[in-house]
């Protein structure tokens, strides 16, 4: 079980945008917390959320992220996520916690990586032949799952591939 939600990994990305002056929409947040998702599951053998990745027309999708920045649609999007915490009644940010030095680390080498890619670039990777979107999308069939596994194994093949070049 993950201490954290797709918010928490959409916030961490969303401060980077800002520090960096890298703007980013609501498809290409997708992706980058869909690879983080997937490089810290295949460095570190942790999921960093419970919720389900889905396969839709244009790639990888968190619903709850979907339903969070919908609104910008393809315009950067410039607010964080927010929640409601019912014990003090009142809207909060999440964040990583600043002790998860190894997940913080994972997810600075992801932006690193891929922080100039597009939305459009970030989403021809997740649709290249093999991927798990790939595997699992079929347009007929909506909100399949990708499966986790499915997920860990493709990005620990990507990173040996990486480390190997």
């Amino acid at each position: 079980m993950s201490n954290y939600r797709a918010s928490h990994i959409a916030n961490f990305f969303l401060d980077k945008s800002k520090q960096d002056s890298i703007p980013v929409t609501q498809m290409k947040l997708m992706k980058l917390v869909y690879i983080g998702y997937g490089w810290v599951y295949a460095v570190l053998d942790k999921k960093l959320f419970d919720e389900p990745i889905l396969a839709w027309q244009h790639g990888p999708v968190i619903r709850s992220l979907y339903d969070e920045f919908k609104h910008f649609g393809s315009r950067e999007i410039n607010k964080p996520a927010v929640e409601f915490d019912f014990d003090n009644a009142e809207l909060t940010t999440p964040k990583i916690s600043d002790d998860d030095s190894q997940i913080q680390l994972v997810l600075e080498k992801v932006w690193d990586v891929y922080k100039r890619f597009s939305a459009s670039s970030l989403r021809q990777k997740t649709h290249e032949a093999g991927t798990p979107w790939s595997t699992t999308y079929d347009s007929g069939v909506p909100d399949l799952i990708i499966d986790n596994d499915k997920i860990r194994n493709h990005f620990t093949r990507k990173i040996t591939e990486y480390l190997n070049a």
